[in-house]
C-alpha cells in the first residue's frame, strides 16, 4: 500500500489556508484530495498527494512561513489516540519512546527513533526509503517546519512554554521561513539534513511528569494498536498483541488460542511472527510488562488481584516474573514508589 498519514494533519493546513481567505476545497481537490475526509478523524490520505497539497498552499499563499504558521495550529486532537497518550504519558522520554512504537500511526512512510547519549537523548524522524523514493520526497516540503512546530508545541504541553531543546536538525536547507522557525525554537537549529531531530537533555527526558496517566495511555495505545491492524493488514505481530489483551485476565494465555483466535495454526503463527522477528512469547511478556508497570501503580489493586489480570494462574508466579524485569518483588516496588511519591 502507498504510505499516507492521518488526515487530521491535512486538516491543519485547511484551517490555515481558510484563515488566508483562500480556497481551500479548490486547492484540495487540485492536490487530488477529497476533503469531506477531513471529518473522518481517522481517514487517511496518500502522502504523494499531501506533499503535493502542502506546495499548492504554500504557493497559493506566498508565504514561505506557511509551515511554521500550520504547525502552531496542533493541538492534541490533531493525531487522535497517539495525541493523548502523549498527554498522560509519565514524562517526556515515555511520550517519545511511544512516538518511535506508533509513529506509522500518524505517517507510514517516515521511521522514528529515540536514542540515549549518555547526557543527551536524540529524537529522529527520517524518510523510510523503502515506503518513499527520495525524488517523491522533496526536501524544500513545507510540512517539515510544520512538524518541527507541532513537535515544540507538543513538548511544551508537557513541559512548560519555557522548554526548548538542545539543538534542531531540519531536512532542508534554510528558507524564507527560517527566521520564524528559530523564533519560535529558541535554540540552534542545523539545516540541510535528511532527517528531523531534536536533541534534548537527560534532565528534562526522564522529568516525571504530575500529569502521567497510565490507565488512560493504555487505554489509547489498544485504539492505536487496533487502527494500525487495519493500516498493516499484513503486520501480524500487532494482531497478536491485541487478542494477548483481550485474553490476558481470562487465564492462562496460550499460543494455540491466540494462533485458532486469529485463524491460524500453531505453526503458522509460529512462522509468520518469526518472520517479523519476534515471538509469541517475547509479545506475550511485553504485554504483561506494561500491564504490570501499570497496574503496580494503582493501590486499589492487590498484589493477586494483578497476577489475575496479568493471566498468572498463581500470585507467586507473577512474583517472580516482576522479579525479573525490575529486581524486585511487586510489594517492594510499589513501597518504594509510595515512598517516592
Amino acid at each position: 500500500m502507498p504510505a499516507s498519514t492521518l488526515s487530521s494533519w491535512a486538516r491543519l493546513v485547511w484551517e490555515e489556508l481558510n484563515a488566508r481567505q483562500l480556497d481551500a476545497n479548490a486547492i484540495f481537490r487540485q492536490a487530488g484530495l477529497n476533503p469531506a475526509k477531513l471529518g473522518n478523524a481517522v481517514a487517511r490520505f496518500p502522502v504523494a498527494n499531501m506533499i503535493e497539497l502542502w506546495r499548492l498552499a504554500q504557493e497559493a499563499s506566498g508565504d514561505d512561513g506557511f509551515g511554521v504558521a500550520t504547525g502552531q495550529r496542533w493541538n492534541a486532537t490533531t493525531f487522535h489516540a497517539l495525541g493523548f497518550a502523549w498527554l498522560a504519558s509519565n514524562s517526556l522520554g515515555e511520550a517519545l519512546h511511544r512516538m518511535s512504537r506508533y509513529g506509522a500511526f500518524l505517517n507510514d512512510g517516515l521511521l522514528y527513533s529515540l536514542t540515549s547519549e549518555q547526557i543527551r537523548y536524540r529524537f529522529r524522524i527520517r524518510r523510510d526509503p523503502a515506503q518513499l523514493p527520495e525524488q517523491q520526497f522533496p526536501r524544500s516540503d513545507p510540512s517539515a517546519d510544520a512538524g518541527v512546530v507541532a513537535l515544540l508545541k507538543m513538548c511544551r504541553q508537557l513541559l512548560g512554554e519555557d522548554f526548548s531543546p538542545v539543538e534542531i536538525t531540519c531536512g532542508h536547507p534554510p528558507n524564507g521561513g527560517a527566521i520564524l522557525l528559530e523564533q519560535f525554537a529558541r535554540c540552534p537549529i542545523r539545516y540541510d539534513q535528511d532527517y528531523l531531530e531534536m536533541v534534548f537533555d537527560r534532565q528534562d527526558i526522564e522529568r516525571t511528569l504530575p500529569s502521567g496517566n497510565d490507565e488512560l495511555t493504555q487505554a489509547h495505545e489498544q485504539i492505536i494498536l487496533k487502527h494500525m491492524a487495519d493500516l498493516q493488514p499484513d503486520n501480524l505481530s500487532t494482531k497478536v498483541q491485541l487478542a494477548i489483551l483481550d485474553q490476558l485476565p481470562s487465564g492462562n494465555v496460550k499460543e494455540a488460542d491466540i494462533a485458532s483466535q486469529l485463524g491460524l495454526s500453531s505453526r503458522t503463527l509460529q512462522r509468520r511472527l518469526l518472520e517479523e522477528g519476534i515471538n509469541f512469547q517475547g509479545l506475550l511478556q511485553t504485554a504483561r510488562q506494561k500491564l504490570a508497570d501499570q497496574y503496580i501503580r494503582d493501590e486499589n489493586l492487590s498484589i493477586s488481584e494483578i497476577a489475575y489480570l496479568l493471566g498468572f494462574s498463581e500470585q507467586a508466579n507473577f512474583t517472580r516474573a516482576f522479579k525479573r524485569w525490575t529486581g524486585c518483588s511487586p510489594t517492594q516496588f510499589r513501597q518504594q514508589e509510595l515512598l517516592a511519591g
